[in-house]
């Protein structure tokens, strides 16, 4: 009985396989390649779109931070603006000014009319013994630093002889002519304000 062997296709099959192998490694590595970038794009695309809504958010906080600041900033010039305007508008106390220009005045100047308007303006009626008091008086208004403007409108005398009655008599004194000057003056008000409010901040210290 004879067998017959055929070598030759089990030698092909041996000669293939190595290939076979080799194009199924190839082809884990070229899957596993694709998979890799498409995973890394993947990746980096959520990173980039982390990172893009941070920065909105950033951002947005910022706009938010700005405009509150703008507002809080807004309305503290407008409280600061309405309180200079009422210090500058609210009127000085009458009894410093009065205090003030009474030591301006000579031994015998007597205050006759004394109006003071809200806006810093003073007529101010004056009896002297002479008119050199009342140009005396007149330059101790003007080298004061309460006072901006002051001009003597009108200078008059007067008898007090003219109001007394027929029967009373009167002193040689009294018989001797007054002037009555008048005065329009103008206060710095600014600089009395701030004078007496470091004096009321010394006196509470």
């Amino acid at each position: 009985m004879l067998i017959d062997i055929n070598l030759l296709p089990q030698k092909e099959h041996k000669r293939r396989l190595p290939v076979y192998i080799a194009i199924a490694a190839i082809s884990m590595a070229l899957l596993g390649t694709v998979f890799l970038i498409i995973y890394t794009q993947v990746s980096q695309q959520k990173l980039d779109n982390l990172t893009k809504e941070l920065e909105m958010k950033k951002e947005f906080r910022i706009q938010q931070e700005t405009a509150v600041s703008n507002v809080e900033s807004s309305d503290g010039m407008q409280q600061l603006q309405t309180a200079v305007k009422w210090a500058e508008e609210y009127p000085i106390d009458t009894v410093p000014v009065l205090e003030h220009l009474t030591s301006l005045l000579p031994e015998r100047g007597f205050f006759r009319q004394f109006n003071y308007t809200e806006d810093g303006k003073i007529n101010l009626n004056v009896q002297f013994d002479t008119s050199r008091q009342a140009a005396y008086f007149l330059n101790d208004l003007k080298n004061s630093d309460w006072i901006v403007d002051v001009k003597l409108a009108s200078l008059e005398t007067t008898s007090q002889a003219e109001a007394a009655d027929e029967t009373t008599a009167l002193t040689e004194d009294q018989l001797m002519p007054r002037y009555l000057g008048q005065y329009e003056i103008s206060l710095n008000q600014t600089l009395i304000k701030n004078e007496l409010h470091s004096e009321d901040e010394g006196g509470d210290e």
